[in-house]
């Protein structure tokens, strides 16, 4: 009796009414499931191909052997067996120790490193590594922190460390953040020198940056709150529209849903969504990592896409996969001004 009791608590904190009216869009695309089974996929990146945006690339790990490159039919581009790469983000057009072009940074847990790898119209190919100062590098994003290539990497102690990118096989520690509990995932705004934190079981916390250091953190966003967003906090993405205008999305892993603020000001919350099924490709729940572009990436993605992880990919839920929308959808759903 006591667990069906738990089930029914669990599941009216999961589907709450206002969960029931939430706006719904449909994924254009799926990508091809990666090869494990079982929880496995976990966080995408977008690589824009500037000389023809419709054959941009989609990253997306396999925590359990290696980084996919999809193209933008789902389809799988390349595989790279790489270790056990658990969150992903890249940075185009940058020199690190007399290394240029775009580059993409994962937290490994086979080797307890930060990988390095080049990302280019051919593929992905592994560059090098430099060990995380701590033990199971969980969570990472990428920025450009004052001129300078830096990764962050976000731990389930509650530590967030940046590290500078010396050369495509090093980097440094440069300064340790640290929050109360399990942290994942996380997005530098490179324009306005912020980052953003999901605390999975808290919410979604603010560090800004001032004289070159990164002041005390504050909440925009807490677990429970007027927002309806739910633990687990799993995956943030900004959606930019110019240096100051998009949006944050963040994943509400607890209600299967997608929440939505404004970048600029002081991040107003704009609303949620989920992502239902449609006629061809199921909807998505359970979702850890996600990302966002604004770029026109073809006849398929003219105003951007968001990407997002399918911790469940119906009904194939012994291998996950990534779940492509259409911006559009988002706009007109949550009828947004941008």
């Amino acid at each position: 009796m006591r667990f069906l009791v738990g089930i029914l608590v669990w599941a009216a904190a999961a589907c709450t009414p206002d969960d029931a009216d939430l706006p719904r869009v449909t994924a254009a695309v799926e990508t091809a499931a990666v090869a494990s089974a079982g929880d496995a996929a976990d966080d995408p990146a977008i690589w824009v191909n500037r000389d023809d945006p419709a054959k941009s690339l989609i990253l997306g790990t396999d925590k359990q052997a290696g980084l996919y490159a999809y193209k933008l039919d789902g389809a799988v581009k390349a595989f790279l067996p790489a270790g056990r790469l658990n969150n992903v983000d890249i940075r185009q057009g940058v020199t690190v120790g007399g290394w240029t072009g775009d580059l993409a940074a994962a937290s490994n847990r086979s080797d307890d490193t930060v990988t390095l790898l080049s990302v280019s119209a051919d593929g992905i190919e592994r560059l090098g590594a430099f060990p995380s100062a701590l033990t199971e590098p969980y969570g990472l994003c990428m920025g450009i922190v004052g001129g300078q290539v830096a990764v962050f990497v976000a731990y389930k102690t509650g530590d967030l460390i940046m590290y500078g990118v010396d050369g495509p096989s090093s980097g440094h520690e440069v300064a340790r953040l640290k929050l109360e509990s399990q942290l994942e995932g996380c997005v530098f705004d490179d324009a306005n020198q912020i980052l953003f934190v999901g605390e999975e079981g808290k919410g979604i916390w603010r560090f800004d940056r001032a004289g070159g250091d990164f002041v005390p953190p504050r909440l925009i966003d807490e677990v429970g709150g007027a927002s309806g967003i739910r633990a687990d906090v799993e995956g943030l993405a900004i959606f930019a529209t110019s240096a100051e205008g998009g949006y944050l999305l963040a994943s509400s892993q607890g209600n299967n849903s997608y929440a939505v603020y404004e970048r600029g000001g002081d991040n107003r919350f704009v609303g949620r969504f989920s992502i239902a099924d449609g006629p061809a490709i199921d909807g998505t729940e359970e979702t850890d990592g996600i990302a966002a572009s604004s770029t026109a990436l073809g006849a398929g993605f003219p105003a951007g896409i968001f990407v997002v992880q399918d911790g469940r990919n119906a009904p194939r839920g012994e291998t996950q996969n990534f779940k492509f929308v259409d911006w559009r959808e988002i706009e007109k759903a949550l009828s947004l001004a941008d």
